[in-house]
């Protein structure tokens, strides 16, 4: 196994691509610190992870907030003595929530500070809390879970209002990702990040109903075809025909690129941004 004998924290894994992430991990022999904003969805992943033969202990709470940071890396020192990689996958845009009504710029400024707080200053906080025990052991992994949206020529989708918001943190969490590698290689961390593809998760699923059901161009189509540009979906405007592989993307292709990263295969590789996205982007 080539993670046997290592500890890996994962955020927001209760279900989709972080749990996927989580279980890989657990296969490789990665004992494991999970988080989940759902106790319930905690609870059940730690026990999936306990069968697999590995060690998992779970924090449920919002990890955009400080104190759950905190008390995440502290159980898991607490419980393992070390942390050897850590999997930033919380992110995501935010509807906004306008309190006053007033203020023409509520609006924008909810969806703004949302989006940034889950999709860069959460990881970014992560890695401040991380980054002290990994220089004191002298090694480590982190892997951020950047975005397509983040990288440069992917259309704007403007049936989402979130958009601007959302690509403009992925893109910040990419380049965040490029100087931490610069200023942690000398203590040995490696920090890469990942662009996953098109992937129909739940989350994506539930915005994906939501969509077509409230858009009068869209009302009647099916949810998982808007969403992967097939058919008539409309999701990008150009979905899986328009990727080299011609083939669905899946959690398990991200979660086994995770695996590669966190590995010793991937040692002498920081600061690099992996597109899993079977040929969608071309930069």
């Amino acid at each position: 196994m080539k993670l046997e004998n290592k500890v890996s924290l994962v955020s927001a894994c209760g279900r989709g691509i972080g749990k996927e992430v989580a279980l890989t991990l657990a296969r490789e022999g990665s004992d494991l610190i999970i988080n989940s904003f759902s106790e319930t969805n905690t609870e059940s992943l730690v026990n999936e992870l306990n069968k697999l033969g590995i060690k998992a202990i779970g924090v449920s709470g919002d990890i955009t907030k400080s104190s759950v940071i905190v008390e995440t890396v502290k159980q898991g020192i607490d419980t393992f003595g070390k942390i050897d990689i850590l999997v930033n996958n919380v992110g995501g845009g935010a509807a906004a929530e306008i309190k006053d009504k007033d203020n023409p710029l509520a609006e924008a400024e909810s969806i703004w500070d949302g989006t940034y707080e889950m999709s860069l200053k959460a990881p970014a906080l992560m890695c401040e809390a991380v980054t002290p025990h990994l220089i004191e052991q002298g090694s480590g992994k982190i892997i951020n879970m950047s975005s397509l949206s983040g990288r440069p020529g992917m259309p704007h989708v403007d049936l989402v209002p979130i958009s601007a918001s959302y690509h403009s943190a992925k893109a910040g969490l990419i380049r965040y990702t490029q100087v931490l590698a610069d200023q942690l290689g000398r203590h040995n961390i490696n920090v890469n990040a990942i662009c996953p593809g098109i992937i129909y998760t739940d989350g994506w699923r539930e915005i994906s109903e939501a969509m077509v059901e409230s858009h009068p161009k869209f009302k009647g189509e099916d949810p998982r075809e808007w969403f992967l540009g097939v058919g008539e979906g409309r999701y990008l405007g150009e979905g899986i025909p328009h990727t080299a592989m011609r083939r669905e993307q899946t959690t398990a292709d991200v979660a086994e690129a995770v695996v590669f990263l966190a590995s010793d295969a991937a040692a002498n590789i920081t600061g690099q941004t992996l597109n899993v996205d079977g040929g969608m982007a071309k930069d």
